[in-house]
């Protein structure tokens, strides 16, 4: 057996421990965890303030986020920037998914006939006339292979720990946005100040909007 195989073998052990901690979780226990908990909600709202538009739901991108973490258990900083990297990737990928089908709705209103047809006549229009479909398609492709990267990354990293017990990760809630708070002065913005709102095991949605 070689250390590529020990590795893939400690990687999958690692995985599956995952899965099964966060299947098992009922949320924080102790005073540790519950001081965790409170940071990656704080932290996590300071994400969605960041990658979330108007008129998205900052819950769904939460709840994406969160079963993410659920899942991969991140114990350090970088494992816990690889996992934000997945979840921004595939909340960007859905977003173009729904723009794409934007698009066609719009195109499809303005023709007539039976959708299979106005599908068509939408599909050829926005082929010949816009660039849409291809940069679509770009940008799809390219925030999969982002999240593809970061998940092979995190599994690395997690594998190269080993089954070493390493204890509960507190992470810091600054890495969470690169903008200064948003204060009082600032309320004719829109923004509001970052803030804990999602639920310790929420189950994501398809779709970005509210």
């Amino acid at each position: 057996m070689n250390c590529h195989t020990v590795g893939k073998m400690t990687s999958m052990r690692r995985i599956q421990s995952s899965r099964a901690n966060g299947a098992r979780s009922r949320g924080p226990v102790t005073e540790q965890g519950k001081k965790a908990s409170s940071q990656n909600g704080l932290r996590h709202g300071m994400l969605a303030q960041t990658v979330v538009l108007e008129g998205e739901s900052k819950d769904r991108f939460g709840a994406l986020l969160q079963a993410l973490v659920a899942e991969f258990q991140p114990c350090t900083e970088s494992e816990t920037a690889f996992v934000e990297i997945m979840a921004v990737a595939r909340w960007r990928q859905m977003r173009i998914w729904g723009i794409g089908k934007s698009d066609f709705d719009r195109e499809m209103a303005r023709q007539d006939g039976p959708p299979p047809v106005r599908a068509s006549i939408a599909f050829r229009f926005l082929s010949d006339h816009s660039r849409s479909l291809d940069l679509a398609h770009r940008y799809e492709t390219g925030y999969e292979r982002q999240f593809a990267r970061a998940l092979k990354n995190l599994l690395h990293l997690q594998a190269s720990r080993g089954d070493i017990a390493t204890p509960p990760y507190i992470p810091t809630a600054g890495p969470g946005a690169t903008w200064e708070d948003v204060g009082p002065a600032s309320a004719c913005s829109g923004l509001q100040p970052a803030k804990p709102v999602f639920d310790a095991n929420p189950v994501p949605k398809p779709d970005t909007s509210p």
